[in-house]
């Protein structure tokens, strides 16, 4: 029973990291790309994901060799003025992020209020009972308590969507067809490119945010090459739940809203994804899985902005100061203020998840850099391997940020 204990305690940071990666910027992309393209994206998932584990992988191994986060070595190591630039961007793509999180949450909350409750209750009071409840759980809680919280909201959202998933499981052949790689034309009806859906897809599973934040939890917890092992049994479980997440979510969505000729552009939309496990009562389900998505993504995300700037900072990370629970109040008010005025949560997710694709390349292209340098990595410097692996993977997301640009300037432009 202690060994179970201590294996479900090793691999609590990666369930942490699912809730940066798979939330409702994953079941957005993901229910997007299968409403639109049906079973075509599914190499896209596989790919994000064998990217996203080497690279959470590689991230830790800097961390565990130089006992410096990433961030405290592009600082140190490159430019302090790289850093903050990056600080800048990922803080302002997260803005718009939460915002989004907050206002899908608070448009399934509005409608299933209109079906089920005797008297409705609008998506702007739904966003301020959330975001309050956001807020007390930062305010109260410690990094443990979050850990927790997300393994639990992981595990509903999980079950929600997988049961959903084999109810209307397609066949081996067309299954197989959607791992050969292919870029399909653009869907009718739909306000956004094929181009931000890959883009927002990459976004969202090949996380910067994610990496980074690891980078942090590796340093607070201790690790150094010696517990390399548990690292990297910790980095496949979180990827291969993450995989299995989010190809759930897209075949569920390929299976029911794309049969049915349904392009996602709103919440509502989305609604039938769980038609097939819950018939009448698919709304209720949905609120379910939307909301464990939501607020495991919504809780760490509203956590990024005080814990960049504290790594920058290289003090210790405690959410408790007063600095701290300023921004959250900041970020907190201005999400909900961004659903006061309107704005399109499907779409202004789908527009964050493609910047994060836009911003990776730097952060990769920096930790290439700083895990070649053999006077901070000595023995643990990259090999050819690494070098070929690295290369690859930075013309990859070079090439989805050529997509994501053209994407949201395609966007921007209509």
């Amino acid at each position: 029973m202690l060994k179970v204990k201590k294996i479900i305690a090793s691999v609590l940071p990666g369930i942490f990291l699912i809730g940066y990666n798979v939330g409702t910027g994953s079941v957005t992309s993901m229910s997007k790309a299968g409403a639109n393209f049906g079973l075509d994206l599914l190499w896209t998932v596989l790919v994000s994901c064998l990217m996203t584990y080497y690279l959470i992988v590689l991230f830790s191994k800097y961390t565990m060799v130089t006992n410096e986060t990433v961030i405290q070595g592009i600082k140190k190591h490159i430019h302090p003025s790289l850093a903050i630039l990056l600080l800048v961007a990922l803080s302002t793509i997260i803005i718009s992020a939460l915002t989004g999180l907050l206002g899908i949450m608070a448009d399934v909350m509005a409608e299933w209020s209109a079906v089920v409750l005797p008297f409705y209750i609008s998506s702007l009071a739904w966003a301020i009972i959330f975001g309050s409840l956001i807020y007390v759980l930062i305010w109260l809680g410690n990094y443990d308590l979050f850990e927790k919280i997300l393994a639990i909201l992981v595990a509903i959202m999980a079950l929600a969507f997988i049961t959903t998933m084999f109810l209307n499981f397609p066949s081996i052949s067309e299954l197989a067809k959607g791992f050969i790689p292919k870029f399909p034309k653009s869907a009718a009806g739909s306000d956004n490119s094929p181009f931000i859906i890959i883009a927002g897809m990459v976004g969202t599973t090949v996380s910067v945010f994610a990496f980074i934040i690891r980078s942090q939890i590796v340093k607070d917890t201790g690790w150094t090459m010696g517990d390399n092992k548990v690292q990297k049994r910790d980095a496949f479980v979180s990827t291969s739940l993450m995989f299995i997440i989010s190809s759930a979510i897209l075949i569920t969505a390929a299976s029911t809203l794309n049969v049915q000729g349904l392009s996602l552009n709103n919440v509502a939309e989305m609604i039938p994804l769980m038609e097939p496990i819950a018939g009448k009562a698919a709304l209720g389900v949905f609120v379910i899985g939307i909301l464990a998505a939501g607020l495991s993504s919504h809780l760490p995300n509203t956590l990024v902005i005080p814990w960049l700037i504290i790594d920058y900072n290289e003090q210790e990370r405690n959410t408790k100061t007063l600095s701290s629970r300023l921004i959250v109040l900041v970020l907190t008010v201005f999400s909900v203020i961004g659903i006061a005025f309107g704005f399109r949560p499907v779409f202004i997710l789908m527009l964050s998840q493609a910047s994060i694709a836009i911003v990776l390349p730097v952060t990769v292209g920096s930790v290439f850099y700083l895990t070649c340098k053999k006077s901070l990595m000595k023995a643990h410097s990259n090999k050819a391997y690494d070098i070929i692996m690295l290369s690859l993977i930075m013309l990859f997301t070079l090439y989805v940020s050529v997509l994501g640009i053209e994407g949201l300037i395609d966007d921007l432009t209509k």
